[in-house]
């Protein structure tokens, strides 16, 4: 098991470099990035990609990250996996033996984290990763960590509020992608609306790349629901959803719990469609500080940037500082340690604490506060914020 690598020196693959390197570091220390950066997902995947360079932007701005005595300038290697299982694994086979890397943060998608956990595993990777799959933290992974929290953390919140403050609402209809992802949240879904005493009437899967909804739509609308949940839908997509129901004809509500992307779902619905939809909100957007990576990220990406920058934003910042309070950039098990020692740990979301040993038997789960939010005027509204207990 290769537990210890020495930090290669590389150019980034596919983007520009991201941070100015300043000649004063004494080494450089490159760290790997595996997501969907293009296409179907992708608007979630590049803030794995920009969370993390914004992150080692700021670092290298500062002069650098100082571990044990020596500073280095950090590189962010970053491979494009399509949200596919088959690229990611390519691309982690390539970060192992080619870059040589010990930490890499990725991938987003359900079945390509599965796909190359066990290789993390294998080698002593260190991994921060996405995926919405219970299986990603089955059988105790050593070094798979998930650092955001996904649809089983916050639905059973989320719904709560909406059966709080939308007692009308009786019947419930969940449209999510054909996929791990999909199918674990739809489970997750169902039972946590079931719990809260909804009728589910109708559960539908859609490929990613679908555009024309209608036969779905038809089919909740002949139920009559009165709220279609629209899970971990891309919010492109879930925009599109919502515009295509709304020319249908359906009056009922709308509800997001499985991912972020208000001006993604706006841009797509149209603002007067997108009215009064419940969403989950990953970060406040209020935030000064969230401004401020608004602009890093244009610098990397088209706008509007998806709030999952902050999630791997923190998680970066949380692995240096690991580096740093270990005194090592190669020991992968001291890192290792003292990333699980330092929470709580104050991030953009707040107070961030590893847990989930109830759900998945193990504490390697990153937990977060979840914001509740509204559309109101084509805007994303915080309506309620509940702390990790």
């Amino acid at each position: 098991m290769r537990k210890s690598i020495q930090a290669g020196v590389i150019a980034v693959a596919g983007l520009a470099a991201f941070g100015s390197f300043q000649a004063s570091a004494d080494e450089v220390l490159t760290i790997g990035v595996v997501s969907a950066l293009e296409g179907p997902g992708s608007e979630w995947g590049r803030g794995v990609d920009g969370g993390t360079r914004i992150a080692a932007k700021e670092i290298n701005e500062a002069g650098g990250l100082t571990v044990n005595g020596t500073t280095y300038q950090i590189r962010v290697r970053s491979y494009d996996d399509g949200y596919a299982a088959a690229r990611a694994v390519a691309a982690v086979t390539r970060l192992i033996e080619q870059d040589r890397v010990n930490f890499v943060l990725g991938p987003l998608g359900s079945g390509a984290a599965l796909a190359v956990k066990p290789m993390y595993e294998e080698h002593g990777i260190l991994a921060l990763v996405n995926s919405y799959t219970p299986e990603t933290l089955a059988d105790n992974p050593q070094y798979t960590y998930r650092v955001l929290p996904t649809t089983a953390e916050y639905v059973g919140p989320i719904v709560g509020w909406i059966n709080e403050n939308h007692p009308d609402i009786q019947r419930v209809a969940i449209i999510s992608p054909n996929d791990q992802t999909g199918w674990d949240s739809q489970k997750s879904q169902v039972a946590t609306y079931e719990e809260f005493g909804y009728d589910i009437v109708g559960t539908e899967l859609f490929e990613r790349a679908t555009r024309n909804f209608q036969p779905f739509v038809t089919r909740i609308m002949a139920q009559q629901p009165d709220l279609i949940e629209l899970d971990t839908t891309p919010p492109g997509t879930a925009g599109l959803i919502i515009r295509q129901a709304r020319e249908m004809g359906y009056q009922g509500m709308f509800s997001k719990i499985g991912g972020p992307g208000v001006p993604e779902i706006v841009d797509a619905a149209g603002k007067e469609f997108a009215e009064g939809t419940v969403v989950y909100v990953a970060a406040d957007t209020e935030n000064p500080k969230y401004a401020e990576m608004e602009e890093a990220y244009a610098e990397i990406y088209p706008p509007p940037m998806n709030a999952f920058n902050v999630f791997f934003y923190d998680a970066a910042h949380m692995l240096f500082e690991a580096m740093q309070r270990a005194g090592t950039v190669e020991d992968v098990e001291a890192v290792r340690a003292e990333l699980l020692a330092m929470a709580p740990y104050e991030g953009m979301q707040g107070t961030l604490v590893w847990g989930g040993e109830e759900l998945y038997g193990n504490n390697n789960q990153l937990q977060t506060p979840t914001f509740v939010g509204l559309i109101q005027d084509g805007k994303e509204v915080i309506v309620d914020r509940i702390a990790v207990e």
